[in-house]
């Protein structure tokens, strides 16, 4: 386990209560529940690393297998799921397993799955709601048993609406939806990450550089904030001479600087009113189930129901599917 991925496991079990340490929790239930999760947050942010965490802890000698989703298209993404035949197509060579299969009992982590195409969407709707591998080649279906979940740095609401991704496959991979903050809104995890990470390098650094750190946007988020501290450590600041300003990591602050802002009164992300809340009132980590945000779009809709889709911001009819779906229905007749 590399320094970064061990901080960020560290902090969310000391500080249980922060922000990270909350959606842990909701990604554990999840697990635990096998519950088709989303994962959501800008580039760097540390998304893998907590779905890592999460699996290992929940499934410890379980398999944990990731689907890296960029370009995969046509065939391909059939054959990397579900693996297939030999002779099935020009290239194979040999029959393989696929990504399904190695995951079986375990947990199969989908990333960037917003880059896959409608039609492979369709696929993985079939697959998510059966959970049944074919080869490509072959009749012969397997039945699988594992949790799946997802991740995006991207806005899907606004690719549905643009037409890349398909409603119906948006609302199954995300009954459960966690929210990853940006590094800038953390300001008490970068002092703790900063802190023990230039410890465990031996380096010192003067406080004017820890301001600097704190008034930082960090657009890269805890990749960027690693790559930096790792310059420093190149640049063999070995103890005898501290580290002054961000500008010696090769970072330079201009745009970035976060405006109007003291570092030393941030608040703290481990209270509770540092909690943001998004139009609708709910959580940032939108850790609520389906079931509940229906229910609770309802109730702000005074149980109106083109009201409750605006809320939702989605159609009549899939409201209504899902007034069915999950006996809704039957409690508001």
């Amino acid at each position: 386990m590399n320094l970064q991925n061990e901080l960020i496991e560290r902090y969310a079990e000391q500080f249980p209560d922060s922000r990270i340490g909350k959606c842990i929790k909701i990604i554990e239930r999840a697990a635990k529940m096998k519950i088709n999760l989303l994962i959501q947050g800008e580039t760097g942010t540390g998304k893998t690393t907590l779905i890592n965490f999460v699996g290992k802890k929940i499934f410890p000698t379980k398999p944990l297998v990731t689907v890296s989703c960029f370009n995969l298209s046509g065939e391909l993404f059939q054959s990397v799921l579900c693996g297939h035949l030999k002779g099935a197509f020009t290239g194979a060579v040999e029959t393989t397993k696929g990504k399904a299969q190695a995951a079986n009992n375990g947990v199969l982590f989908f990333d960037d799955v917003d880059t896959l195409t409608m039609n492979n969407q369709s696929k993985l709707l079939y697959f998510l709601d059966y959970h049944v591998c074919e080869k490509v080649g072959s009749t012969m279906r397997e039945l699988l048993n594992l949790w799946t979940a997802f991740s995006t740095n991207s806005n899907i609401e606004e690719k549905i609406m643009t037409g890349f991704m398909r409603e119906d496959f948006y609302y199954r991979i995300s009954t459960v939806k966690v929210n990853i903050p940006p590094l800038r809104e953390r300001p008490n995890f970068i002092r703790y990450f900063i802190e023990n990470y230039l410890d465990g390098l031996k380096i010192s650094y003067r406080k004017k550089f820890m301001d600097e750190c704190l008034g930082y946007e960090w657009p890269g988020n805890i990749r960027e904030m690693t790559s930096a501290l790792d310059r420093i450590h190149i640049l063999n600041y070995d103890g005898c001479k501290k580290v002054q300003s961000l500008k010696e990591c090769g970072i330079d602050t201009r745009g970035y600087k976060r405006k109007g802002e003291n570092p030393a009164q941030n608040r703290s992300e481990n209270y509770p009113a540092a909690l943001k809340q998004n139009g609708g009132g709910e959580d940032i980590f939108d850790i609520t189930s389906e079931k509940d945000r229906i229910m609770s779009a309802l109730k702000k809709a005074k149980y109106k129901r083109n009201k409750a889709c605006k809320i939702l911001d989605i159609s009549y009819s899939t409201l209504w599917r899902k007034l069915k779906r999950y006996e809704i229905y039957e409690s508001l007749r």
